[in-house]
Parts: structure tokens; C-alpha cells; sequence
């Protein structure tokens, strides 16, 4: 398997065939009567092939435990992995009961990130606020409430924004993602991650929306108001979250976690076949694939109005799609998930026994195949966007599975100390380029160590011929051309 420019073109040709359509006036309350079954979350709600312009809050809750559960005294085991899934396991259960109502809609997860959309009532914003706040003062009490009964950990941190984001799904299958792009979805993630305070935090934009009263000064800063918290806890039944806390809380059997080794290509394995006795577990690289600048380009994108969202929306579906092309197709890696207008992934080496130095070496002329994938999507779609890549690459033992219902519905999930600090260290890349996690660092060969120095993403031409990877074309030249296997020796002294 290996990255080829013709071959990447022609997938390009193919992804833009199938770029959502652009309804820029369909709100979501008006994508619910489409369901004809069962109501279920966005993923089976919304069309593929359509983007929506949706109007709302976005609430995210980070379990900030989540850290200390991935090892036991210092060391990733299957026993502090299958303590990690139960936990994780738990918290999705509840989170799930969202869907169940009109308290909200799930998005998705995202290891210890969880995501929410109100959009209700229509036309409100501080009605919306107020509702999201409320939501979150549940999952707090719901969340303590677990804690107790099964003895994990309970602290949350919500981030709470509001405005208007692009909408789509994406995917096929089991494995579909529905993506919300733009400023209010980032930035709620990031008050959510930003600190390891619990408690409900609102980003500046939703201060200004909310309801008179809502937000009071305290020690210098604005944050909102005890009283405020309780009335709006108290205004919701929250009925279908309630029946799910006491199913969960009163659940004596935990699920049994089994893990295999997976026959690789990681490319290979289903999320559909998972659960929690059928999971999988080995030393994997992952990575964290964002496009940098990209919020700020769907905003811009957003207020030029209907044409200029249907670029955004074509330029973000061909690179993504491209982007997991590469991934699967190139390099015999597996999407575990789209986050936004990032891709989560991992890519191993080793049939038998984990090949740490091989997985990071395969990640990294992965991240390069990307890069080059990247720069002709952009070609393609003629854009000359402000954006670029940053690529995070971390190495570590990896279980993944599937969470919480099953079918449709289900949590693909692959959580570890790998998965996280792959997405902090792509976060601490200022703009574009690649970085390699500590212990990526540590394990990765002295070749890879050295293009890795420059923080750059190369084109996979050039980091291939660096790494002297079997598919650089200078290695097919010498192995096609025995003449030039001479005059390459001759250039090296």
C-alpha cells in the first residue's frame, strides 16, 4: 500500500461527485419531521448528501477523570483499559438519553468529549441557553449520581456557545459522523477543554445571549449566577434523562470487556463486528489530522451567504474524504471518527507482536501522503482558502470498540493515553506542520526522528526518498533500474 498522485486525482474526481447539496434555509427542528421511525440522534436524522445551516447551542461536557482512569500505577493494562471502557461506557448510556426527547440532540463522543446541539426554542437563543444550562446541571447531578453507585469518578466541565454552524453527515454504514463546522461548535469544545474546573462555563457570545441575570462578575471574571443554575434545572422534567440515570445507577452487570488482537490492517477491522466482548487491542499510532484555520473559513463562509457556504461545504467534503482515503486505502489505517473538520485515526505495524518504531514510521509517511492528498484537494476545488494541515502522531497500546446502544446508534471508540495526547499535540502545532507525542518520539526509528526535526510536512515524494521508504520513488527507480543503483551509492559518499 502506498500514496499515489494519480491515484489520489482520480479519488478526488470521485469525492466530488458526491459533495452534499447546500439548503441553506432548513432549519433542524424541520429535518425531525422527515422520521418516519423511531426519533433517533442526527446521525440517522440528517441526509448525507445535504448540509443544513442550524441555528442553536452547542453543549459539551469533558469528563476530566478521564486521565487518570487510562493507566493503573503508571502502566497501560487491559485491566486499566477495561476499567476506561466501563467508564466511558456509562457516561454514553446517559448522555444517550438526550436523543430520547426534546432535551437535545447527541452529536457524537469523542473519548472524553461530549457533545450536544439545542435548537429549541426555535428563534430563542436565551431560551436555547437556558435549556443547554439546565441540561447540563442534570448531567452534573446524573453524573455524581453514577459515580456513587459504581465508584468511578464524576467531575464535568461544560462549554456552552450559540450561533450558527454547517451541518452535515458523513459516512456509510456504521461508521457515519455528523459534523458541525464553525465557530459555536469550537469554541464550546474548547471552553470545555480549557481548564480541569468543573462546573458550567458560557464563552463570551453566549453571556451576551443569555438571559438577563444569567451571568454575574465573581473574582474578575463572569460566570453564571447559582440561582440562575437552579431555576433552570428546575423549569426542565428532563423525564427520559431521569428513567436512563436509574437504569444505569441500578445496573448491577457491567459489561464484559474481551480483548483480541486485531489481523491487520487495522483497515480491515468493522466497528459494526465490536463490542465490548469482541473489542480489539494493540500497540497503535494515532493520529490527529485538524485543518488549521478552517473555523474561521466556514464563518466567513456562513456570512457570505449561500454560495460561498456551498464552497466551504465542497472543500471540506473533498478533503475529508481524502484525507480518509489516505488513511485506509494507502496506508491500512483505520478512521475511528470525523471531529468536525478533524480526522481521528490509527495506523499499526506488527502481525504478531507490536512494531512501535513501524507504526510511527507508517504514521508519519502517512501524515505526508495527507499532506499531498491535501494540497490537491485544494487544486481541485480551486480554492484559495487560508488553511492548512496539522497533523499530532502518538504511539501507545489502544483498544477499540464499540459504546453505549448498539446498532446505529453505537459509539465507535478507541481510548488511551495514545488517542489523547496524539489530539494535545496537533493542538500545540502554532498553523501547519507535524509532531510526533513523547512517547512516538521515543520509540520512532533515527530516520524519522530527523525529518520529524523540522516540524514540516513534506510531500510524500520527498519524505519517502528521506525515510528510503519501499514506496519512495527513488527505491522503485533502483529496484526497476539496477544502473542507477551505482550512481546512487556514487552520491551518497
Amino acid at each position: 500500500m502506498s500514496w499515489n498522485a494519480d491515484r489520489a486525482k482520480t479519488r478526488i474526481r470521485e469525492h466530488l461527485k458526491t459533495v452534499p447539496a447546500v439548503d441553506s434555509n432548513i432549519a433542524l427542528d424541520s429535518a425531525r419531521d422527515q422520521t418516519t421511525v423511531r426519533k433517533s440522534g442526527l446521525i440517522g436524522r440528517l441526509p448525507i448528501r445535504q448540509a443544513f445551516l442550524v441555528e442553536g447551542v452547542h453543549l459539551y461536557g469533558q469528563l476530566l477523570d478521564f486521565d487518570g482512569l487510562v493507566a493503573e500505577g503508571g502502566s497501560e493494562t487491559e485491566g486499566s483499559h477495561r476499567r476506561l471502557l466501563r467508564f466511558l461506557n456509562m457516561h454514553y448510556r446517559v448522555w444517550d438519553a438526550v436523543v430520547d426527547n426534546d432535551d437535545g440532540d447527541r452529536v457524537d463522543y469523542h473519548g472524553a468529549r461530549l457533545h450536544a446541539v439545542i435548537t429549541s426554542p426555535a428563534g430563542d437563543a436565551a431560551a436555547q441557553i437556558t435549556r443547554a444550562v439546565a441540561l447540563a446541571g442534570k448531567l452534573s447531578e446524573a453524573a455524581e449520581r453514577l459515580g456513587q453507585a459504581h465508584g468511578f469518578p464524576s467531575r464535568i466541565r461544560f462549554g456552552i456557545d450559540h450561533g450558527r454552524c454547517l451541518a452535515m453527515t458523513t459516512g456509510r454504514s456504521h461508521e457515519k459522523d455528523t459534523l458541525f463546522l464553525g465557530r459555536p461548535a469550537n469554541h464550546a469544545a474548547k471552553l470545555a477543554a480549557a481548564e480541569d474546573e468543573a462546573g458550567i462555563f458560557l464563552t463570551e457570545t453566549a453571556q451576551q445571549r443569555a438571559r438577563p441575570g444569567a451571568v454575574r462578575k465573581s473574582a474578575g471574571r463572569m460566570v453564571l449566577d447559582e440561582t440562575y443554575i437552579r431555576d433552570a434545572v428546575g423549569s426542565f422534567a428532563f423525564d427520559s434523562l431521569e428513567r436512563r440515570v436509574d437504569e444505569v445507577a441500578q445496573d448491577a452487570v457491567e459489561p464484559i470487556f474481551r480483548f483480541k488482537r486485531p489481523e491487520l490492517p487495522l483497515a480491515s477491522v468493522k466497528f459494526a463486528d465490536l463490542s465490548p466482548a469482541n473489542s480489539v487491542r494493540m500497540g497503535m499510532a494515532s493520529i490527529f489530522a485538524d485543518i488549521d484555520g478552517f473555523t474561521d473559513f466556514v464563518d466567513r463562509a456562513i456570512e457570505g451567504g449561500a454560495v460561498e457556504i456551498t464552497k466551504a461545504v465542497r472543500t471540506v467534503h473533498v478533503i475529508r474524504e481524502e484525507l480518509n482515503s489516505v488513511l485506509n486505502d494507502d496506508f491500512g489505517g483505520k478512521r475511528v471518527r470525523f471531529v468536525g473538520d478533524c480526522i481521528q485515526g490509527c495506523v499499526a505495524q506488527g502481525e504478531r507482536t507490536d512494531d512501535g518504531p513501524g507504526s510511527v514510521r507508517q504514521a508519519v509517511i502517512c501524515a505526508n501522503g495527507m499532506r499531498s492528498s491535501f494540497d490537491l484537494c485544494l487544486d481541485a476545488v480551486d480554492s484559495d482558502a487560508a488553511i492548512g494541515l496539522a497533523i499530532g502522531v502518538e504511539y501507545g497500546p489502544t483498544p477499540m470498540t464499540r459504546l453505549g446502544y448498539r446498532g446505529d446508534d453505537s459509539v465507535r471508540c478507541a481510548a488511551s493515553r495514545a488517542t489523547i495526547n496524539a489530539e494535545r499535540t496537533q493542538q500545540s502545532i502554532e498553523g501547519s506542520g507535524i509532531r510526533l507525542g513523547v512517547i512516538a518520539q521515543q520509540v520512532a526509528d533515527a530516520a524519522v526522528r530527523r525529518i520529524i526535526a523540522t516540524g514540516r510536512l513534506m510531500s510524500f515524494d520527498t519524505a519517502s526518498d528521506l525515510l528510503g521508504a519501499s514506496q519512495s520513488p527513488a527505491v522503485q527507480i533502483m529496484r526497476s533500474e539496477p544502473a542507477a543503483r551505482s550512481h546512487a551509492a556514487r552520491s551518497k559518499r
